[in-house]
């Protein structure tokens, strides 16, 4: 058995290809870019990046709320809180970000390092999001904080 990689991307969309038909390869956010959605018959199959942060992110924006569609269940509220960010975050722009960050002394601080490194997470109680248009998120900018 092998797991396949980033660099298996291509590959990856030509055997979904093969197999049924695509409905997207790659998403405007970070972490998370190379995801892909593909029906083969009646089944969906959601190939998600290979890096820890990649992958939660996109479990958290497209996995867990396709799941619970088939499951007939209502949608999950999650829990967030407003509070001043600690530090200025220069985020990429023309994606939307999701950023960890952790909670300490009222504030969120700025947890993500890569989408590859698994202390974005661990060190982590939540995330922001970066819209699209925006490149940078000034300290004490009060943010809403989605909790994992």
């Amino acid at each position: 058995m092998r797991i396949a990689t980033a660099a298996d991307g291509p590959a990856i969309e030509a055997l979904m290809r093969a197999a049924g038909e695509v409905l997207f390869h790659g998403i405007a956010i970070k972490p998370g870019k190379p995801t892909a959605l593909a029906r083969v018959g009646k089944t969906l199959v959601l190939a998600m990046p290979g890096n820890p942060t990649s992958c939660l992110s996109n479990a958290y924006l497209l996995l867990v709320p396709m799941l619970r569609k088939i499951a007939r269940l209502s949608p999950q509220m999650p829990r967030s809180i407003s509070l001043p960010l600690a530090s200025r975050i220069v985020s990429s722009a023309g994606r939307h970000q999701f950023y960890t960050v952790r909670l300490e002394n009222g504030a969120a601080f700025p947890a993500f390092k890569g989408s590859g490194d698994i202390t974005s997470l661990s060190q982590a109680d939540g995330y922001i999001e970066i819209p699209a248009d925006q490149s940078v998120v000034e300290e004490s900018t009060l943010v809403d904080v989605t909790l994992f």
